[in-house]
């Protein structure tokens, strides 16, 4: 579908801009920027994480909270089109609240702050008939006050009910949002099925990869060449994974190295698998570090517990792994769409085991090309032209009037 205007986009995001792992939000505004103009509003920090910045304990531009570097910069375009982002001043930590009337006194306060530098920056920009793409923010979203929105998205990609750290308010606050939305973009079937319970139109965005910097990494050499078969997991670790499954699989795969490249939520999961000679952790890496530790595997794996958090998962390092054209061995925790053609599924740890062994041995190329197809069509330029599409399916008044479309400069 080819654009004749561009849009103009306003994504409420929880996500941070700056993070040391991948997030879709991110992935998906970069792909939409190259025909429209995005702004793309900052996660919003606490005092607490200010104060933690200052102090040295996290890492983010702290100095943009206050003001002290630009709140508003752009990061690619300069026509009418591109991408900004806007760092809001620190707000109140609602979430250490734990009186609900109390909790939207201060998500009122924080709106009220945080919606005069949005509809400032708004103003700067000369947005209209702006889509709102909301990522996973309706504590805000709810009480925000935004100026020339036409269109409400509402994106999601985990279930708060599910999520351990989102306590409280969080399925309150989300189940008021979604009655305010246009539209609600999913990233997985099983979200797409729970939502649909809602009197609102809701469409799957499967999670992407950038498919030419893994491609790219097939044809180097092996830095492991020669030596013993690696299995490999990349990502966080945690109770998602199936401890107990994938102890049992080292144990009975000696002659296998088994690595594993992320960060470990508790030093009990590492523990765990050291004890056996055939296991390796590596630290976290950035994200264009990955294809090249990825050249050490010959098989990856994605051991997730089957259970209502983890149904509700379309895990990124699927189409990693198969942009490399690696097989992929999954427990059946949840339908990944048309990887779900390519990948080994194994409902136990003896049949991932069997899976193992059967995809080092593959003897057909004919497997790896429809591995390498399957994760073509999963760019990120391809995801976002795929969500582009169905926001304007559902929205038939986007288009920028052409009084509208001149430069916007933020040094004006």
């Amino acid at each position: 579908m080819k654009q004749l205007k561009p849009k103009h986009i306003v994504c409420f995001a929880l996500p941070a801009w700056e993070a040391d792992y991948l997030r879709s939000t991110v992935e998906l505004m970069k792909g939409l920027s190259d025909d429209n103009l995005v702004l793309y509003v900052d996660y919003a920090y606490t005092i607490s994480d200010l104060i933690k910045g200052i102090l040295g304990k996290k890492k983010f531009e702290w100095k943009r909270l206050l003001g002290i570097k630009k709140r508003l910069r752009r990061i690619t375009g300069d026509d009418g089109t591109g991408l900004c982002v806007l760092s809001l001043p620190p707000v109140l930590p609602a979430f250490i609240i734990k009186s609900y009337p109390l909790f939207k006194i201060a998500n009122r306060i924080n709106a009220a702050v945080t919606g005069y530098y949005i509809n400032k920056a708004i103003k700067k920009l000369q947005m209209q008939n702006i889509i709102g793409f909301n990522s996973f923010q309706p504590f805000l979203g709810n009480y925000w006050s935004i100026n020339n929105l036409q269109f409400t998205v509402y994106y999601i990609y985990d279930d708060f009910t599910n999520v351990p750290w989102f306590k409280g308010f969080a399925t309150l606050e989300e189940e008021k949002f979604i009655s305010k939305t246009d539209l609600i973009i999913v990233s997985s079937y099983e979200l797409k099925k729970r939502k649909q319970k809602i009197n609102k139109p809701v469409e799957v965005v499967n999670n992407g990869v950038h498919f030419n910097a893994f491609f790219s990494n097939i044809t180097s050499r092996k830095l492991n060449e020669g030596y013993m078969k690696t299995v490999g997991y990349t990502g966080t670790m945690d109770n998602r994974i199936d401890w107990d499954l994938l102890e049992t699989v080292v144990k009975q795969l000696p002659r296998i190295r088994f690595l594993f490249i992320g960060k470990v939520r508790e030093k009990s999961f590492s523990d765990r698998l050291l004890k056996y000679m055939n296991v390796c952790f590596e630290p976290p890496v950035p994200t264009d570090q990955i294809p090249l530790l990825q050249r050490q595997i010959d098989v990856g794996i994605i051991p997730y517990v089957c259970n209502e958090l983890t149904a509700a998962i379309y895990p990124l390092k699927v189409n990693e792994y198969l942009a490399m054209g690696l097989p992929v061995v999954v427990t059946p925790f949840a339908s990944m769409g048309e990887a779900d053609e390519v990948v080994y599924i194994a409902k136990n740890a003896r049949l991932f085991i069997d899976n193992i062994e059967m995809a080092l041995t593959e003897p057909d190329d004919c497997l790896k090309q429809q591995r390498l197809n399957i994760a073509r069509k999963a760019d990120w330029k391809e995801r976002s032209t795929q969500l582009m599409e169905i926001i304007e399916r559902y929205n038939t008044n986007t288009s920028i009037p052409d009084a509208i479309l001149i430069k916007s400069s933020l040094s004006s």
